[in-house]
This record gives C-alpha cells, structure tokens and sequence, in this order.
C-alpha cells in the first residue's frame, strides 16, 4: 500500500538547476523551427550516470507514429485543413546519440566518461522541428502559432532511470523538472510574440525580429506567435498580467479575471514568484493549455461563460504543475483535479461573478452519474481508479472523468470534511512544501495530514481505489 511509503511532503531536496542556452529561428514559409541548444545538466541523480536521456515530443507528429495526438471525436477540429505532419530532426550532437523508446520518441546522449553525482557536463543538440498544420500545442494554427513542447527537453531521473514514456492523446503527458532558461528567438517582423519569462531585448533586422528571453526557475519554455494580437496589460504586484487576444469581444473583462485569478490564488495558495503572467487567445483544440508563466485559451470555446471559468482553471495551473510539479503521465489527476476545485475556490470568492462552489459541485456530480451509467451500461462497468498511466484509460472521457470531475468531487469532500480554514491551511502547507519540486499522491496526503492533524489516509485511498459511492 502506497501510505507505507509517506516519508514527507517534498520528494527532492533544493539542488541546482539545469539550464538551457537556445537559439531559434522559425521560417513561416517552410513552418520550420530551426534550432540550436547547450545545455548545462547537472547530476542531481546521487548516482553515475552513463547517458543522458532527452524527450522529443514533436516525433509523436510525424507520419506513421505510433502516438496518437488527439482523439477521433477531434480530429476534424483539430486539422482544419485535413492531416498534417510534423516532425523533430537531430542535426547534430557533441555526444554519440541514438533513439530509444516506443516510439523512439527519446533522445539518448551517450556519455565519453561516467557523469559522477554533483558533477555537471555540456549537452549540445542541434535540431529542425516541423511544424504541422493543427490546432494544438505545437502547430501552425488558424490564427496562432503554437510552440509547445516544440524543443528538447530533458527526461526526470527518478526510481534509478529515467522517465520515458511517450505522448498521449488522453491528458498531458509532460513530465519536467525546474531549470533556468536563456533563448533568442528570430521570426519574421509580421509577428508578435507571447512567452515564456521575461522580453530582455528586441531589435529587427532584414525583415526579422530577434528578440531574447530569460526565464528563470521554470518547467518548459514555449511561445507563440500571431500577426493578429492585441494585448492588454495590468499590474499585480511585482507581476506584469498580459492579455493577448484577437477575436474576444470582451477582453477587458477577460483581462480583469486573469489579474482576479493570480490576486486570489496568491491569497488562497501563496504568492506567483514570478515577474510576468501571459494568457492568450489560440488556435487549441481542447479548452485551454498551461505552460511557465503562460496559458493559451481555446478560441473555439462556445460560450464566454466557459471561456471565463478556462481562464481560471488554466491559470490555477500554474500553482499545481507549473510550480508544485507532478508526474502528469502517471498521475495526471494530482494537478488536474486540483485546478479544477481552485477554479470552485476562486468563484467562492468572487461572488460578482455569479457561480458558487456549490453549484459546480452539484454540476460535476451529475455529469459524472450520467458517465458513470451510461459507460456501466454500454460496458457492464466503468474504471475511475486514480492512479493509472495515461495509456491506462480507455479513452479520453474516461480520463477527463476520472481526473478532472472525480478529482474535484474528492476535494469538495475534503473541503466540506475539514472546513474552509482548516482545508485552505492544508492547501498552503502542500504548496510551500512543494514549491519547485515534485508532488506525489503520498506527498498530497502527508501535507494534509500534517497541516490538518487528522488521518486521512484512508479518506484519500477510498477515493484512490474507486471504493467512494457518489450519489
């Protein structure tokens, strides 16, 4: 059983963070992203290691992967314009590399000598990703340029190896650790850019901008980019809110929610360490997307009511992931549930926006009811257990159910359970507990518990192992 396992709430320890020196340059005409990266990685692992293990998420876009990248009750949302390849391609390495996993979707840089504990070692990585033309993460969109997830990343060592596991269409199959970022960036003038971190310097040069960017202490890098956006700006404190937009008829108040959300959640949760929060207006197939320091909201939402509660739960994101990380393939429900009961929290207090708490509870039990019978009926049974991989679930809607509207339902219980107070100290706890680090479900319990004072281990089990009757 997991709880023999609870040690504490923090799963590593502070250590010094890798970092990545990138240079870009995007060719529109081609929808090629150039790309040249060093990175400085550093042995945190406490063993030797032989090899160094790089994710490359763009290969799950190439023709015949083995990955899906959406599902079929997207798919024509998603290629506007019929199927559509993409693809990343090593140039060039300063170590002897081949491909591993899968789908051969992971980068192994062999080592010329054994990398001891402590000990730090120079990765180059020279590479081309193609761009497809899709609504999604990374991709040439409708109205917007998407670079997610678009460059190497290194692969978390955990448990004496590392995490390989590939893309998948059901969740956010990402898994990183903070590192420290410096890139340039050279795309054609046309274009404005949303980023991650901070805009260091921008000048135009043949018909293109070259513009640089650090951002510090982060997960991932991404940007985007679009000839149509409009941006509104306000300040939160030390933070700098930018709302990037091209179609909303209302971005002054889509603006107002996003100062509203980061105010709240640095009240409720602890305070957003960083200088600069984008959200942005894209062309994404799915709602919404969080990345370090920026969110892209969906411009195919069909209603603003929903547009608005996506901006909430999105930006929440950034406290659940973005700074207290989780492995998303394993246990996509750690932060996905627990954005969605913040969004409930934010609506609680801002009452002018006219939602309740109880309401969305109310909403998502019905809706997980009507799941629940009519895959009971068609299946002869429904699987809600928590702790399964993304390539466990059946299928998507088993996923979002499972980790989006039954992960809520068991934070609403634990809410009701403990109280306001007690529950919101219990959420503090976990986050500076976390902050910068990885979560796990037996740290979630083990903050709880000690924040709260009560056992609840076998409250969260119940839930876990799909033993909870929800009426």
């Amino acid at each position: 059983m997991l709880g023999l396992f609870l040690f504490g709430c923090g799963q590593n320890s502070e250590t010094e963070n890798n970092s990545y020196e990138i240079k870009l340059a995007y060719d529109d005409e081609e929808n090629k992203l150039l790309g040249e990266m060093t990175v400085n990685y550093y042995n945190n692992t406490g063993e030797e290691l032989e090899f160094v293990c790089f994710h490359l998420y763009p290969n799950a876009f190439r023709e015949n992967s083995s990955q899906s990248i959406v599902s079929l009750a997207n798919y024509n949302r998603a290629y506007y314009n019929g199927k559509s390849y993409g693809d990343i391609i090593i140039t060039d390495c300063n170590k002897e590399f081949s491909f591993i996993g899968e789908d051969e979707n992971i980068l192994k840089l062999d080592l010329s000598s054994t990398l001891a504990p402590n000990d730090i070692v120079i990765l180059k990585i020279e590479f081309e990703t193609i761009l497809p033309e899709i609504n999604h993460r990374m991709g040439v969109g409708e109205n917007t340029i998407n670079f997610g997830n678009a460059v190497p990343i290194l692969c978390v060592y955990e448990n004496g190896a590392f995490d390989l596991n590939g893309y998948n269409s059901n969740g956010d199959p990402f898994y990183s650790e903070i590192s420290d970022y410096s890139v340039q960036i050279s795309f054609p003038e046309k274009f404005k850019i949303a980023c991650t971190g901070e805009l260091i310097s921008e000048s135009i040069e043949d018909g293109n901008k070259l513009v640089s960017i650090k951002a510090d202490n982060v997960r991932d890098f991404v940007f985007i980019l679009s000839e149509k956006f409009e941006v509104l700006t306000q300040d939160v404190g030390n933070t700098t809110v930018s709302y990037y937009y091209y179609d909303d008829e209302k971005p002054e108040e889509s603006l107002k929610t996003s100062v509203l959300s980061l105010q709240t959640f640095n009240e409720l949760f602890g305070e957003y360490p960083y200088s600069t929060l984008k959200v942005v207006e894209a062309s994404f197939v799915h709602g919404g997307m969080e990345f370090p320091n920026l969110v892209l909201i969906s411009d195919s939402l069909f209603s603003y009511e929903t547009y608005t509660t996506v901006i909430i739960h999105e930006i929440a994101h950034q406290w659940w992931y973005g700074l207290v990380g989780n492995d998303q393939y394993n246990y996509g429900w750690l932060d996905e549930g627990l954005a969605e009961f913040s969004t409930a929290l934010f609506y609680e207090k801002n009452p002018e926006y006219n939602i309740t708490r109880e309401q969305m509870t109310l909403r998502n039990q019905s809706n997980y009811k009507v799941f629940e019978t009519i895959y009971t009926d068609v299946l002869g049974s429904v699987n809600t257990n928590f702790n399964r991989a993304l390539d466990e679930f059946a299928n998507e809607q088993e996923y979002v159910y499972t980790s989006y509207v039954k992960a809520y339902l068991m934070h609403d219980s634990l809410y009701e359970y403990l109280g306001e107070k007690k529950y919101l100290k219990c959420l503090k706890y976990y986050f500076s507990n976390n902050k910068y680090k990885f979560a796990t479900p037996e740290s979630l319990i083990a903050c709880f518990e000690k924040a709260s004072g009560r056992n609840l281990e076998s409250f969260f089990y119940s839930w876990f192992e799909d033993k909870v009757i929800i009426s």
